[in-house]
Protein backbone atom coordinates (compact mmCIF):
# COMPACT_ATOMS: atom_id res chain seq x y z
CA UNK A 1 0.00 0.00 0.00
CA UNK A 2 1.81 3.08 -1.21
CA UNK A 3 0.76 6.74 -1.21
CA UNK A 4 0.03 8.54 -4.47
CA UNK A 5 2.67 11.09 -3.56
CA UNK A 6 4.68 12.15 -0.54
CA UNK A 7 4.21 15.93 -0.59
CA UNK A 8 4.15 17.39 2.89
CA UNK A 9 5.39 14.17 4.52
CA UNK A 10 8.36 14.01 6.85
CA UNK A 11 11.34 11.82 5.92
CA UNK A 12 10.20 9.31 8.57
CA UNK A 13 6.75 9.10 7.00
CA UNK A 14 8.25 8.51 3.58
CA UNK A 15 10.48 5.73 4.93
CA UNK A 16 7.48 4.08 6.59
CA UNK A 17 4.90 4.33 3.84
CA UNK A 18 6.83 3.77 0.61
CA UNK A 19 7.72 0.17 1.26
CA UNK A 20 8.63 0.02 4.98
CA UNK A 21 12.30 0.89 4.69
CA UNK A 22 13.20 -0.50 8.11
CA UNK A 23 16.81 0.61 8.37
CA UNK A 24 16.07 4.16 7.23
CA UNK A 25 13.04 4.48 9.52
CA UNK A 26 15.02 3.16 12.50
CA UNK A 27 17.94 5.49 11.73
CA UNK A 28 15.63 8.51 11.55
CA UNK A 29 13.81 7.58 14.76
CA UNK A 30 17.06 7.00 16.66
CA UNK A 31 18.37 10.35 15.44
CA UNK A 32 15.49 12.49 16.62
CA UNK A 33 12.79 12.30 13.95
CA UNK A 34 9.67 14.18 15.07
CA UNK A 35 7.16 11.56 16.29
CA UNK A 36 4.45 14.26 16.42
CA UNK A 37 4.80 15.39 12.81
CA UNK A 38 1.63 15.92 10.78
CA UNK A 39 1.59 17.62 7.40
CA UNK A 40 -0.44 20.78 6.91
CA UNK A 41 -3.73 20.23 5.07
CA UNK A 42 -2.56 22.78 2.47
CA UNK A 43 0.41 20.53 1.62
CA UNK A 44 -1.46 17.22 1.62
CA UNK A 45 -5.20 16.55 1.33
CA UNK A 46 -4.85 13.33 3.34
CA UNK A 47 -2.69 14.87 6.09
CA UNK A 48 -2.16 12.46 8.97
CA UNK A 49 0.24 12.01 11.89
CA UNK A 50 3.45 10.08 11.29
CA UNK A 51 2.25 7.58 13.92
CA UNK A 52 -0.42 6.45 11.45
CA UNK A 53 2.34 5.28 9.10
CA UNK A 54 3.96 3.25 11.88
CA UNK A 55 0.54 1.76 12.66
CA UNK A 56 0.08 0.81 8.99
CA UNK A 57 3.56 -0.74 8.83
CA UNK A 58 2.71 -2.89 11.87
CA UNK A 59 -0.71 -3.93 10.51
CA UNK A 60 0.47 -4.69 6.98
CA UNK A 61 3.47 -6.70 8.26
CA UNK A 62 1.24 -8.95 10.37
CA UNK A 63 1.27 -12.66 9.59
CA UNK A 64 -1.66 -13.36 7.25
CA UNK A 65 -2.85 -14.74 3.94
CA UNK A 66 -3.05 -12.52 0.87
CA UNK A 67 -4.05 -13.06 -2.74
CA UNK A 68 -0.99 -13.81 -4.86
CA UNK A 69 -2.11 -11.35 -7.53
CA UNK A 70 -2.41 -13.91 -10.32
CA UNK A 71 -4.96 -16.72 -10.23
CA UNK A 72 -8.58 -15.83 -9.60
CA UNK A 73 -10.34 -19.17 -10.16
CA UNK A 74 -9.84 -20.15 -7.44
CA UNK A 75 -8.10 -17.31 -5.66
CA UNK A 76 -4.60 -18.44 -4.77
CA UNK A 77 -3.58 -17.20 -1.34
CA UNK A 78 0.00 -16.98 -0.12
CA UNK A 79 1.34 -16.58 3.41
CA UNK A 80 2.70 -13.11 4.05
CA UNK A 81 5.35 -12.20 6.59
CA UNK A 82 7.27 -14.08 9.23
CA UNK A 83 7.02 -13.66 12.97
CA UNK A 84 10.29 -11.68 12.77
CA UNK A 85 8.70 -9.29 10.21
CA UNK A 86 5.66 -8.78 12.40
CA UNK A 87 7.75 -8.35 15.56
CA UNK A 88 10.06 -5.80 13.93
CA UNK A 89 7.21 -3.57 12.74
CA UNK A 90 5.42 -3.90 16.11
CA UNK A 91 8.56 -2.96 18.05
CA UNK A 92 9.05 0.09 15.83
CA UNK A 93 5.51 1.24 16.65
CA UNK A 94 6.20 0.60 20.33
CA UNK A 95 9.40 2.71 20.17
CA UNK A 96 7.50 5.60 18.61
CA UNK A 97 4.99 5.52 21.47
CA UNK A 98 7.81 5.32 24.01
CA UNK A 99 9.30 8.44 22.40
CA UNK A 100 6.06 10.29 23.04
CA UNK A 101 3.98 9.80 19.90
CA UNK A 102 0.39 10.67 20.82
CA UNK A 103 -2.11 7.92 19.90
CA UNK A 104 -4.90 10.54 20.08
CA UNK A 105 -3.36 12.95 17.58
CA UNK A 106 -5.84 12.98 14.71
CA UNK A 107 -5.82 13.18 10.93
CA UNK A 108 -7.83 15.68 8.88
CA UNK A 109 -10.95 13.56 9.52
CA UNK A 110 -10.58 13.54 13.31
CA UNK A 111 -9.54 9.87 13.44
CA UNK A 112 -6.94 8.75 15.99
CA UNK A 113 -4.31 6.01 15.61
CA UNK A 114 -6.60 3.32 17.02
CA UNK A 115 -9.32 4.07 14.48
CA UNK A 116 -6.65 3.96 11.76
CA UNK A 117 -5.37 0.60 13.04
CA UNK A 118 -8.81 -1.01 13.12
CA UNK A 119 -9.72 0.31 9.67
CA UNK A 120 -6.44 -0.90 8.13
CA UNK A 121 -6.70 -4.32 9.76
CA UNK A 122 -10.28 -4.69 8.54
CA UNK A 123 -9.05 -4.29 4.96
CA UNK A 124 -6.97 -7.45 5.45
CA UNK A 125 -9.83 -9.52 6.86
CA UNK A 126 -12.23 -11.71 4.88
CA UNK A 127 -14.28 -9.73 2.34
CA UNK A 128 -18.07 -10.02 2.28
CA UNK A 129 -20.16 -9.74 -0.89
CA UNK A 130 -22.55 -6.83 -0.34
CA UNK A 131 -25.34 -8.41 -2.36
CA UNK A 132 -25.37 -11.80 -0.61
CA UNK A 133 -23.52 -11.34 2.68
CA UNK A 134 -21.40 -14.37 1.79
CA UNK A 135 -17.64 -14.11 2.21
CA UNK A 136 -15.37 -14.43 -0.79
CA UNK A 137 -13.17 -17.54 -0.55
CA UNK A 138 -9.53 -17.36 0.41
CA UNK A 139 -8.77 -14.84 3.11
CA UNK A 140 -9.16 -16.14 6.61
CA UNK A 141 -8.58 -14.99 10.14
CA UNK A 142 -5.75 -17.13 11.46
CA UNK A 143 -4.47 -17.39 15.05
CA UNK A 144 -1.27 -15.61 13.96
CA UNK A 145 -3.17 -12.74 12.36
CA UNK A 146 -5.41 -12.43 15.42
CA UNK A 147 -2.37 -12.33 17.73
CA UNK A 148 -0.52 -9.73 15.66
CA UNK A 149 -3.51 -7.42 15.24
CA UNK A 150 -4.62 -7.66 18.87
CA UNK A 151 -1.24 -6.73 20.27
CA UNK A 152 -1.22 -3.61 18.07
CA UNK A 153 -4.68 -2.57 19.26
CA UNK A 154 -3.79 -3.35 22.88
CA UNK A 155 -0.54 -1.37 22.62
CA UNK A 156 -2.45 1.69 21.41
CA UNK A 157 -5.14 1.29 24.08
CA UNK A 158 -2.48 0.90 26.80
CA UNK A 159 -0.81 4.07 25.47
CA UNK A 160 -4.07 5.94 26.06
CA UNK A 161 -5.80 5.81 22.66
CA UNK A 162 -9.44 6.82 23.00
CA UNK A 163 -11.60 3.79 22.15
CA UNK A 164 -14.54 6.13 21.67
CA UNK A 165 -12.80 8.28 19.06
CA UNK A 166 -15.37 9.66 16.65
CA UNK A 167 -14.65 10.47 13.02
CA UNK A 168 -15.41 14.10 12.20
CA UNK A 169 -16.20 12.95 8.66
CA UNK A 170 -18.77 10.22 9.40
CA UNK A 171 -19.69 11.15 12.96
CA UNK A 172 -19.25 7.49 13.97
CA UNK A 173 -17.12 5.91 16.68
CA UNK A 174 -14.72 3.05 16.01
CA UNK A 175 -17.30 0.55 17.25
CA UNK A 176 -20.09 2.09 15.17
CA UNK A 177 -17.91 1.80 12.07
CA UNK A 178 -16.73 -1.76 12.61
CA UNK A 179 -19.12 -3.78 14.82
CA UNK A 180 -20.58 -5.55 11.79
CA UNK A 181 -17.21 -6.06 10.08
CA UNK A 182 -14.95 -9.15 10.29
CA UNK A 183 -12.33 -7.22 12.29
CA UNK A 184 -14.72 -7.07 15.24
CA UNK A 185 -14.29 -10.84 15.70
CA UNK A 186 -10.66 -10.07 16.47
CA UNK A 187 -10.92 -6.95 18.59
CA UNK A 188 -14.49 -6.33 19.74
CA UNK A 189 -13.87 -7.64 23.25
CA UNK A 190 -11.14 -5.01 23.72
CA UNK A 191 -13.88 -2.39 23.75
CA UNK A 192 -15.85 -3.98 26.59
CA UNK A 193 -18.43 -1.43 27.72
CA UNK A 194 -16.97 1.10 25.26
CA UNK A 195 -18.73 -0.57 22.30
Amino acid sequence: KYPLDTRGMSPLQVALCTGWHRSIACFLLEHGADVHYCAEKAACDEAHPVLFDAVCAAIWNARRYEWDGTDVRPLRMVWKHTKADADEAFLFLQRMLERGADPNQTDVYGRNALMEAVAEANMLCPIKKDATGIFYPGRQITPEMREDFRRIFQLLIDAGADRENRSAFSGKTIAEHHQTEPIWQICGDLWGNHA
